[in-house]
């Protein structure tokens, strides 16, 4: 009897309890679904939208040490000959096929690429990004069946049965002497070609220009890119420290994130979002220091805090003197290019590429005038350097340097051919780039 008893003490207890709980849990939910009421104006139950805030914050800002939540590693890596490339792998196009291979270049093929029959007629591409856009521009419209460029190709009779492949040795920033040196490291492994495509100008006074501003040589890969790569590899160990705790973070917070956004409860969101304060609080904090780290070091990037060695400059040179060595380095570059390749009988054609800052005849309409910014970094590089890399295309001919100016081909193109503020043309202005590269090929080709 006495157990009895005891059974439905327990039992009534246990039962209290539940419906305590139950209530409990009743009473959060409710003041759950008043707090998201008050943050966010509409019930959580009928949200049309389950991404959080703090996700379309992160991805709109950038989560810094890499590109989305998602991507958890810096996507450039320093590279001991060509200053630096993309991660190897971190991206991929199946329709086209085209990859970032094991060299760190976006192509459909690992380098070096060997021919499989005698047949094959290899391009290879250098330059910066208008030449790494190019080379993969080319590739994506063939997947989708548009090989205008390669059909302008083979209406040259030497051509005319050849399967024509397009091997891209551009990157983002690249500029003389980038482009030789990487020519020379292919020939050296055994890299094939038949012809070479160099597009280029922009870089080389845009980019050259911004090193002489930050006292750094200027034959050096372009700062905007290499700087912050050298910055990183410090030998400030705090720093290398900052970068982990960072990462660990951001990963955290990646988890959470996802775990907020699949949230049924109201309750759930509340404890969720209280979470994901504390991690955010932390990785702000945790950038915070970071920078302050980075700010020390930024002082010393003539490499006495760098595991990288950057030539510094004892002063910034006056724009005629920098400019006069800027075109010099170009020129000698496309000439010792151009010459290399005539020992090894490959054809080699070098364009200079079209810029906005650079005045010509065109007229810009409204809507492109957007891309056009009074006072844009680049802007000086461009005016100032232009027309003495323009004026040596006859001195470069005379040494039977196949180069052509494609500084005007948009003169009389009325509808809007850039995309950009910087350099980068839409499918129209790629369109006429390739079309003004193929016939110029055909001119020299068909003599």
């Amino acid at each position: 009897m006495k157990n009895l008893k005891w059974f439905q003490r327990i039992r009534t207890g246990f039962s209290l309890l539940t419906i305590n709980l139950f209530l409990a849990f009743i009473g959060l939910e409710v003041v759950s679904l008043g707090f998201y009421y008050a943050e966010e104006n509409q019930l959580f139950y009928t949200r049309k939208n389950t991404t959080s805030k703090v996700r379309e914050e992160l991805e709109k800002g950038g989560t810094r040490l890499g590109t989305d939540l998602n991507n958890q590693s810096i996507l450039e890596r320093i590279h001991p000959f060509f200053g630096y490339v993309l991660k190897g792998g971190s991206f991929t196009n199946e329709e086209s096929g085209i990859m970032v291979n094991n060299y760190g270049l976006i192509s459909e093929y690992n380098y070096p690429f060997t021919k499989t029959n005698k047949n094959q007629f290899i391009i290879g591409v250098f330059g910066g990004s208008v030449a790494n856009n190019f080379a993969v521009n080319i590739r994506v419209n063939q997947s989708r069946g548009n090989q205008e460029f390669i059909n302008s190709l083979k209406s040259i009779p030497e051509l005319a049965d050849k399967e024509i492949i397009i091997l891209c040795f551009a990157g983002g920033g690249y500029k003389q002497p980038q482009q030789l040196l990487m020519l020379n490291y292919f020939l050296s492994i055994g890299q094939e070609f038949d012809m070479v495509i160099n597009i280029d100008g922009f870089n080389e006074v845009a980019l050259s220009h911004q090193n002489n501003q930050q006292q750094i040589e200027l034959y050096l890969p372009s700062i905007q890119h290499i700087l912050p790569l050298t910055r990183l590899a410090s030998d400030d160990l705090s720093v290398m420290k900052a970068i982990v705790e960072i990462s660990k973070l951001k990963n955290n917070l990646s988890t959470a994130i996802n775990k907020l956004e699949s949230c049924k409860l109201a309750l759930c969101h509340g404890l969720r979002s209280l979470q994901l304060k504390g991690l955010l609080d932390s990785y702000q904090k945790e950038i915070i220091k970071y920078d302050e780290k980075v700010a020390r070091n930024s002082s010393n990037i003539d490499g006495s805090n760098s595991l990288v060695y950057l030539n510094k400059m004892p002063e910034v040179l006056e724009d005629e003197i920098a400019f006069e060595k800027i075109g010099k380095n170009w020129y000698e570059s496309s000439l010792a290019m151009s010459q290399i390749l005539a020992e090894r009988n490959i054809l080699y054609f070098h364009f200079i590429q079209p810029n906005q800052y650079y005045p010509t005849e065109r007229v810009y309409s409204p809507e492109e005038k957007v891309f056009i910014i009074e006072g844009h970094p680049y802007s000086i590089g461009v005016r100032k350097g232009y027309p003495l890399l323009l004026s040596k295309i006859n001195t470069l001919k005379e040494a039977k340097v196949n180069i052509f100016n494609g500084a005007n081909i948009f003169d009389q193109e009325k509808e809007i051919v850039y995309r950009d503020a910087c350099c980068h043309y839409n499918f129209l202005g790629d369109t006429i780039l390739e079309n003004y590269i193929a016939n110029s090929i055909k001119s020299v080709m068909e003599k």
